[in-house]
């Protein structure tokens, strides 16, 4: 019993001296915080302003830089994808590649966040699945906002809405309002 009890207090000692002697960011630092950097991926539903065309995927992932607790940078690029609403054999896709400023606030396990962003849209009409014709780049923003709902503490899920302001191409308006749920993991 004496030594059950001595290899367990031994056990603890040792932890105890392992976590002391860590580094206090190692283990006391909250996420987000400055300097922290975190990845992630979203899919969700892309509806474009242009009438005559229907909801499609939208894909993204993205890397976000912590300038403090509050304020990120996040670089992301997204592919979204909608149909012709009388043709399904026809779409429009815009690949986005672009920045966003992000300020989230904190609420324990839940942050809610706003941001606005600014990209480049890469435009292309698409036949059965292949391109058609031409496409075309367009300039534009985006302004958004969401939840991030903390599973761990290096780990979220989060859902976002996006409205996308872009200019128009050939008669064709690539605006449109997107919604994702995605994963995120801080580092």
């Amino acid at each position: 019993m004496k030594a059950h009890l001595l290899s367990g207090a031994s056990l603890a000692g040792a932890l105890l001296v392992a976590v002391l002697g860590l580094p206090a960011q190692a283990w006391a630092q909250r996420m987000p915080h400055a300097d922290a950097n975190a990845v992630g991926a979203d899919v969700g539903v892309f509806a474009p302003q242009q009438s005559g065309m229907g909801s499609g995927l939208d894909i993204g992932g993205f890397f976000e830089h912590y300038l403090d607790a509050r304020d990120s940078i996040r670089g992301e690029v997204g592919w979204m994808q909608a149909t012709q609403d009388n043709d399904s054999t026809k779409s429009v896709r815009q690949v986005r590649a672009g920045g966003d400023l992000i300020h989230n606030w904190e609420g324990g396990a839940i942050h809610p966040f706003v941001g606005a962003g600014l990209g480049l849209y890469f435009v292309q009409p698409r036949v059965s699945g292949s391109n058609n014709g031409n496409g075309g780049t367009r300039f534009g923003g985006n302004i958004l906002g969401g939840l991030e709902f903390f599973t761990a503490k290096t780990f979220a899920v989060k859902a976002e809405a996006r409205y996308h302001i872009v200019e128009g191409w050939n008669g064709y308006d690539p605006s449109g309002f997107a919604l994702t749920v995605g994963l995120k993991s801080y580092f």
